[in-house]
């Protein structure tokens, strides 16, 4: 139900190079990355490091949202916050009631100050988040603002 939704075939396509193992024979991977549950989702960069991961099935909406979630993080990682804005504001736009939507939006908050260097950018960043999820953990992450 997931991978033939167009959306996430569309993501991944353009963005990932998907990799499916087969935890009985791949166990020098499953036990680098510590996958001892499935479906197990790990969004690596071009070294093998891990910039997202993620357990367990998702729905179409929530697959979504924890793609561009992963590549925004993983511009963000790769010191290109500006790059890492446009699918963090994407899943704000696309997918706000989704689970990964206070993530992003945090993240969102970082990456938008990464790039312009003023504090006012990450406070009203995380400002936003406390208002639209407060009872989120990242949120609580967010409270020195």
């Amino acid at each position: 139900m997931t991978y033939p939704d167009l959306y996430v075939a569309t993501l991944l396509n353009e963005y990932f190079v998907p990799v499916q193992l087969d935890v009985s024979k791949e166990t020098k991977l499953v036990d680098k990355y510590r996958a001892f549950w499935t479906p197990n989702l790990n969004v690596l960069d071009g070294e093998e490091r891990m910039t997202y991961h993620v357990e367990g099935w998702l729905p179409a909406a929530e697959y979504s949202a924890m793609l561009l979630l992963a590549l925004g993080r993983h511009q963000i990682l790769q010191k290109r916050p500006a790059g890492g804005v446009p699918f963090l504001q994407e899943v704000m736009d696309k997918f706000p009631s989704t689970t990964f939507a206070p993530e992003a939006l945090y993240y969102l908050g970082v990456a938008q100050y990464l790039v312009s260097h003023e504090v006012e950018d990450l406070v009203e960043g995380w400002k936003q988040l406390q208002r639209r999820y407060p009872s989120s953990s990242w949120a609580l992450s967010a409270g020195i603002v």
